[in-house]
């Protein structure tokens, strides 16, 4: 391995593509924030030159865009003046916040100048907003909120964006007169994705951002009212039944440093968050689904590792009957002094049925070097009385930017305490390089039998080795009917060393593209060679996927697809035999705030002769209205024939003033196992959360 990455970083040296730098001028007057640009932008650096990464990557965009930057003591100003050939076909779409459609642009911020970490602010052309955090280069975390301000104009020539970013908004290196920067556009119509700096096809990348020099923002010996504590008082009224109940609960937010943050929360709510979709699962093995608590969601990226060694669902867990484990309080405190990260979390949930009262703690430190490669260590566990489940790993990544390419070697090793069941170890290794048009990816992963964060993380295949590697080609331009298209080829091995000592191997291409009308299509076909010892023998599967999907950007648009095993093993009935699910749906748009959409999958289990066992339908409607800029409307419909409870929510949130809201929300779901329809978890709650700063 190692020989290949030094033959690998060897074809990159003394290779570099030319870095862009923009010079950040200090306003003496600031821009007023309408969407007009007034004469004070005449005193700005600009960047222009925006280069295509998509349909034909490298090719200089087909619609000019200007952009320039500001500073003063408190804010940084960005206005973009984006020309369009035929203003008239601007798509101009209202949306929720983080959301967005249409027309937009894009401002990426590296406050630590240190390739790997960024902000990203985008406004559409509807001044919809949306932010995110971004990490390891190119993972991005878009539950991060800040608190900026925007405005859009619509002109003759097409459009005009204004920006305000407060400095108290962000964390950077205080000293640092150098930044990276960078800029985007989207133009909808033409699948356009338009960068400023070279951006490569293989994906976005903080590394390759251009230089933003000269700029000063505030040091230390700044005041509370700089750098605020902000309180987020939280009222909320829950109504079940004939019965109220009100709770209060109340978050805050606090800067110590412009490179640290403290987050404290007590009695949280997260009545607004939205229901996780039922999936069926024929496995044996429990389904990931993602965090979307905003307390656990913000600073997520410092605790993310290659294993899955902190899974902060399962702290305030659900429970089988729909109840939730409470938590108390919670603190988080990251922090990210020069090439240091560290982050630490601490929380207590109460007793709630058979869950007893707990403690949850996480500490996480880690160091990048080099250009932008990070080793780091990582502790959590979870304390009970009469038990614990604890966890220990090192991880890294190194990282090398290639001409037109890229290499990227990530590892994990992990040992795991768990009460009663002694330790294990747990590893894994990937591999990723792409070079022009040809790219490649491996990796390696193995889990001791005893290796158990259940408590704590989420890596359930104990007793486990898993390996893949897979190498493919994407286009850079056009070619024939397609905008882009990528073929690939894979295989993968897969062995379980405890009962019931499953083992797999499969191999397979798949191929993908969007053809010049933006509609898209995907397949793939896998051979795999599986041995199960339930059965005790050897059997042939035959796995397919396809998916299809019409241009998302019409007021019209249709997506639908299937994926087929000849041969698995149904763990809910116990014996091998086919299995497949089908997906369709349709969006309509009658006006550019208002969509419709119905969306289902029936997934289909057969019997080893070929009969049909069952059919589990999980579809509904769901309507969004975003009212005004600020206001939006939702109602969510599921209904599942695989559990018989079918479940509604009707949510209204109203975005008042920065990071703050007000929701009112109902939810309901309706029993119709026994052939009975029973109403049973219907609530209403109205919710406030206000920023205050001090």
């Amino acid at each position: 391995m190692q020989g290949i990455i030094i033959l690998l970083l060897s074809l990159g040296l003394g290779v570099s593509q030319e870095i862009k730098t923009l010079r950040a001028i200090r306003a003496e007057i600031p821009p007023k924030i309408d969407g007009y640009l007034e004469e004070v932008w005449t005193k700005a650096d600009s960047a222009t030159d925006f280069i295509q990464r998509s349909p034909n990557w490298e090719k200089p965009s087909t619609e000019r865009t200007v952009v320039y930057l500001l500073y003063d003591n408190r804010n940084i100003y960005v206005a973009f003046k984006c020309y369009d050939s035929h203003p008239e076909q601007i798509d101009i779409r209202p949306t929720r916040r983080d959301n967005l459609e249409g027309d937009q642009v894009v401002i990426v911020l590296d406050t630590f100048n240190d390739n790997l970490t960024g902000y990203s602010f985008a406004i559409s052309a509807a001044n919809v907003q949306g932010d995110m955090y971004i990490f390891s280069d190119t993972e991005g975390d878009d539950s991060w909120n800040g608190v900026w301000y925007s405005a859009v104009q619509k002109t003759n020539f097409g459009y005009t964006v204004e920006v305000q970013i407060p400095f108290k908004t962000l964390r950077y290196k205080e000293g640092l007169t150098e930044w990276g920067i960078d800029f985007s556009r989207f133009i909808p119509r033409k699948r356009e994705q338009d960068w400023w700096s070279f951006q490569l096809q293989d994906g976005f990348r903080v590394s390759r951002m251009g230089r933003l020099i000269d700029i000063h923002p505030p040091k230390k010996g700044f005041s509370f009212r700089g750098f605020p504590i902000e309180p987020y008082p939280v009222g909320l009224v829950r109504w079940q039944g004939s019965s109220a109940s009100p709770e209060l609960g109340l978050d805050i937010s606090w800067k110590p440093s412009p490179e640290t943050q403290l987050l404290l929360t007590f009695n949280p709510d997260f009545a607004q968050v939205e229901a996780d979709p039922y999936k069926v699962n024929l496995g044996r093995f429990p389904l990931y689904y993602s965090e979307k608590r905003p307390f656990f969601v913000e600073g997520a990226e410092v605790f993310s590792t290659p294993l899955k060694l902190f899974y902060s669902r399962m702290i305030g867990k659900g429970l089988p009957d729909g109840k939730r484990v409470p938590i108390r309080a919670a603190l988080k405190f990251t922090g990210k002094p020069g090439r240091w990260t560290f982050g630490a979390i601490g929380t207590w949930t109460g007793k709630k049925e058979d869950e007893p009262e707990s403690g949850y703690y996480v500490f996480r430190v880690k160091r990048s070097f080099w250009r932008n490669s990070e080793l780091g260590v990582l502790f959590c566990g979870k304390r009970w009385e009469g038990g614990f489940n604890e966890v220990f790993g090192v991880d890294g990544a190194f990282r090398k930017g290639l001409p037109r390419g890229y290499v990227s070697v990530s590892y994990q090793v992990a040992r795991s305490r768990l009460k009663g069941a002694g330790a294990d170890y747990a590893g894994k290794v990937s591999l990723s390089v792409s070079k022009g048009s040809f790219w490649i990816n491996g990796s390696y992963s193995n889990q001791g039998e005893d290796f158990d964060i259940g408590q704590i993380g989420f890596e359930p295949r104990k007793g486990t080795e898993r390996a893949y590697l897979g190498f493919g080609y994407s286009s850079l331009r056009s070619f024939g009917p397609f905008k882009h298209f990528y073929a690939s080829w894979g295989v993968s091995t897969y062995r379980e060393y405890i009962s019931p000592y499953f083992k797999a191997i499969y191999s397979g291409p798949s191929f993908g593209g969007t053809f010049r009308n933006n509609w898209s299509v995907r397949t793939q076909i896998l051979f795999l060679r599986c041995y199960d010892t339930i059965d005790n023998r050897w059997y042939t599967d035959w796995f397919t996927e396809n998916k299809f999907n019409t241009d998302s950007s019409k007021p019209f648009y249709t997506w639908a697809g299937f994926w087929y095993h000849s041969k698995r093993r149904n763990w809910r009935r116990g014996y091998v035999a086919p299995q497949a699910a089908f997906w369709a749906g349709v969006s309509y748009r009658p006006n550019p705030g208002f969509k419709i959409k119905l969306g289902g999958t029936a997934t289909v289990e057969w019997k080893p002769d070929g009969s049909l066992e069952h059919i589990s339908w999980v579809w509904g409607p769901t309507l969004d209205w975003s009212l005004a800029k600020d206001l939006y409307f939702r109602w969510w419909n599921e209904i599942n024939t695989d559990t018989d409870i079918h479940r509604s929510n009707l949510l209204l949130s109203w975005n008042f003033l920065p990071k703050s809201w007000i929701y009112l929300a109902f939810n309901q779901s309706i029993d119709t196992s026994g052939g009975k329809v029973k109403f049973k978890d219907r609530i209403f709650v109205a919710k406030v959360r206000w920023l205050f700063s001090i």
